[in-house]
């Protein structure tokens, strides 16, 4: 399944073109791990999405994350599995906030999508462990996020 064709915000890619990661970015506030689970079995029930290791949901207070095993085969049911991490995304996005001159209580959907795409990019492309002493990087690395994006290209809105 080609990832255009899919209708998700975000996607990223391996050096060899795989998907590794499928990433919605929702700029509204008062989300629960229980609407993001939701929210991800709607798209992986209606949506045609690829196969990807990881899906995760962005939102300005939170990031749920999922790894996921190839769960796109035919006669499949999604259920509402809870995240395996939920981040706090007021601390882990901040610089990302504060370089984009915006308040996670009035961003854009558009320029939330843009955030996530910069800091998505910035795992990808540092080439060494996120060091906040403040945030919860640890997830990053626990999750195996960290090295699954590692020299990734991620598109917005890919299509």
């Amino acid at each position: 399944m080609r990832a255009q064709d899919a209708g998700i915000d975000l996607v990223a890619y391996d050096p060899k073109g795989h998907v590794v990661l499928l990433a919605e970015a929702k700029s509204r506030g008062g989300t629960s791990a229980q609407w993001a689970s939701g929210l991800r079995r709607n798209l992986l029930a209606h949506g045609a999405l690829p196969s990807a290791r990881y899906f995760l949901i962005a939102t300005p207070e939170h990031i749920y994350l999922w790894r996921q095993e190839f769960w796109q085969q035919e006669g499949a049911t999604y259920n509402e599995a809870a995240p395996d991490f939920i981040i706090d995304a007021t601390r882990e996005l901040k610089p990302y906030f504060e370089k984009f001159h915006q308040r996670p209580s009035e961003i854009g959907p558009e320029e939330f999508e843009l955030l996530v795409s910069s800091w998505l990019n910035n795992v990808a492309w540092s080439g060494e462990e996120p060091r906040n002493e403040d945030s919860s990087f640890g997830w990053l690395k626990e999750s195996g996020l960290a090295e699954s994006l590692r020299d990734a290209r991620v598109e917005m809105r890919p299509g």
